[in-house]
Protein backbone atom coordinates (compact mmCIF):
# COMPACT_ATOMS: atom_id res chain seq x y z
CA UNK A 1 0.00 0.00 0.00
CA UNK A 2 1.06 3.52 -0.97
CA UNK A 3 2.57 5.76 2.18
CA UNK A 4 0.48 8.62 2.88
CA UNK A 5 3.01 11.02 3.25
CA UNK A 6 4.39 9.78 -0.29
CA UNK A 7 0.70 9.66 -1.91
CA UNK A 8 0.11 13.76 -0.47
CA UNK A 9 3.39 14.69 -1.69
CA UNK A 10 2.55 13.57 -5.57
CA UNK A 11 -0.40 14.71 -4.88
CA UNK A 12 0.33 18.07 -4.10
CA UNK A 13 2.14 18.27 -7.75
CA UNK A 14 6.04 17.73 -9.22
CA UNK A 15 6.98 20.53 -7.35
CA UNK A 16 6.12 19.08 -3.64
CA UNK A 17 6.89 15.45 -5.07
CA UNK A 18 10.58 16.76 -6.11
CA UNK A 19 11.17 18.17 -2.39
CA UNK A 20 10.14 15.09 -0.82
CA UNK A 21 12.51 12.49 -2.81
CA UNK A 22 15.33 15.68 -1.75
CA UNK A 23 14.45 15.15 1.64
CA UNK A 24 14.02 11.76 1.43
CA UNK A 25 17.36 10.12 -1.09
CA UNK A 26 17.53 6.57 0.40
CA UNK A 27 13.90 5.93 -0.11
CA UNK A 28 12.37 3.79 -2.73
CA UNK A 29 9.27 5.75 -3.31
CA UNK A 30 6.12 3.57 -2.65
CA UNK A 31 2.96 4.16 -4.58
CA UNK A 32 1.41 0.36 -4.63
CA UNK A 33 -2.41 0.48 -5.28
CA UNK A 34 -2.41 4.44 -5.09
CA UNK A 35 -5.42 6.24 -6.44
CA UNK A 36 -3.88 9.18 -8.82
CA UNK A 37 -5.94 9.57 -11.75
CA UNK A 38 -6.33 12.78 -13.20
CA UNK A 39 -3.30 13.93 -11.67
CA UNK A 40 -1.23 16.21 -14.02
CA UNK A 41 2.26 15.73 -13.49
CA UNK A 42 4.76 16.37 -16.59
CA UNK A 43 8.16 15.67 -16.10
CA UNK A 44 7.95 13.82 -12.43
CA UNK A 45 10.81 11.87 -11.78
CA UNK A 46 9.27 7.97 -10.47
CA UNK A 47 12.79 6.38 -11.28
CA UNK A 48 12.65 3.32 -9.48
CA UNK A 49 9.42 3.54 -7.97
CA UNK A 50 7.03 1.28 -6.44
CA UNK A 51 3.56 1.66 -8.29
CA UNK A 52 2.22 -2.05 -8.43
CA UNK A 53 -1.59 -1.77 -8.93
CA UNK A 54 -1.35 2.07 -8.69
CA UNK A 55 -4.56 3.65 -10.82
CA UNK A 56 -2.64 6.76 -13.28
CA UNK A 57 -5.64 6.55 -15.91
CA UNK A 58 -6.23 9.71 -17.33
CA UNK A 59 -3.49 11.09 -16.22
CA UNK A 60 -0.54 13.57 -17.69
CA UNK A 61 2.39 12.28 -17.40
CA UNK A 62 4.20 14.02 -20.58
CA UNK A 63 8.32 13.28 -19.93
CA UNK A 64 7.95 11.31 -16.85
CA UNK A 65 10.62 8.94 -15.64
CA UNK A 66 9.51 5.50 -14.89
CA UNK A 67 12.90 3.95 -15.23
CA UNK A 68 13.08 0.87 -13.04
CA UNK A 69 9.50 1.65 -11.89
CA UNK A 70 7.45 -1.30 -10.81
CA UNK A 71 4.13 -0.90 -12.36
CA UNK A 72 2.99 -4.21 -12.50
CA UNK A 73 -0.77 -4.56 -12.97
CA UNK A 74 -1.05 -0.37 -13.21
CA UNK A 75 -3.65 1.09 -14.69
CA UNK A 76 -2.71 3.72 -17.35
CA UNK A 77 -5.43 3.65 -19.47
CA UNK A 78 -6.05 6.98 -21.63
CA UNK A 79 -2.71 8.42 -19.84
CA UNK A 80 -0.31 10.81 -21.79
CA UNK A 81 2.71 9.40 -21.65
CA UNK A 82 4.49 11.23 -24.78
CA UNK A 83 8.11 11.06 -24.32
CA UNK A 84 8.02 9.80 -21.12
CA UNK A 85 10.88 7.21 -20.20
CA UNK A 86 10.13 3.55 -19.06
CA UNK A 87 14.00 2.16 -19.65
CA UNK A 88 13.75 -1.09 -18.16
CA UNK A 89 10.46 -1.08 -16.25
CA UNK A 90 8.15 -3.87 -15.33
CA UNK A 91 4.66 -3.27 -16.74
CA UNK A 92 3.63 -6.80 -16.49
CA UNK A 93 -0.03 -6.98 -16.98
CA UNK A 94 -0.47 -2.96 -17.37
CA UNK A 95 -3.12 -1.70 -18.32
CA UNK A 96 -2.48 0.96 -21.28
CA UNK A 97 -5.17 0.65 -23.43
CA UNK A 98 -6.24 4.02 -26.03
CA UNK A 99 -2.82 5.48 -23.95
CA UNK A 100 -0.54 8.24 -25.97
CA UNK A 101 2.82 6.71 -26.17
CA UNK A 102 4.49 9.44 -28.47
CA UNK A 103 8.22 9.09 -28.27
CA UNK A 104 8.32 6.99 -25.17
CA UNK A 105 11.52 5.26 -24.30
CA UNK A 106 10.24 1.27 -24.00
CA UNK A 107 14.03 0.06 -24.03
CA UNK A 108 14.78 -3.18 -21.98
CA UNK A 109 10.65 -2.48 -20.36
CA UNK A 110 8.96 -5.28 -19.70
CA UNK A 111 5.18 -5.61 -20.81
CA UNK A 112 4.55 -9.41 -20.46
CA UNK A 113 0.48 -9.72 -20.30
CA UNK A 114 -0.07 -5.55 -20.76
CA UNK A 115 -3.15 -4.81 -22.42
CA UNK A 116 -1.86 -2.42 -25.01
CA UNK A 117 -5.42 -2.21 -27.41
CA UNK A 118 -5.51 0.73 -29.10
CA UNK A 119 -1.99 2.41 -28.10
CA UNK A 120 -1.80 5.58 -29.92
CA UNK A 121 1.96 5.86 -30.60
CA UNK A 122 4.83 7.01 -32.67
CA UNK A 123 8.60 5.84 -32.77
CA UNK A 124 7.96 3.77 -29.08
CA UNK A 125 11.17 2.34 -28.40
CA UNK A 126 11.52 -1.47 -28.24
CA UNK A 127 10.63 -3.62 -25.34
CA UNK A 128 9.95 -6.88 -24.42
CA UNK A 129 6.86 -8.94 -24.42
Amino acid sequence: MAKKEEEDAIRAGVSAWEEWKAANPKLRPDLRRANLSGLSLEGINLNGARLQEADLEYCRLKGANFAGADLTRANLQGTDLTEAIFLNANLTGARLTNALMTRTDMRGADLTGADVRNVRRDRVGRSKY
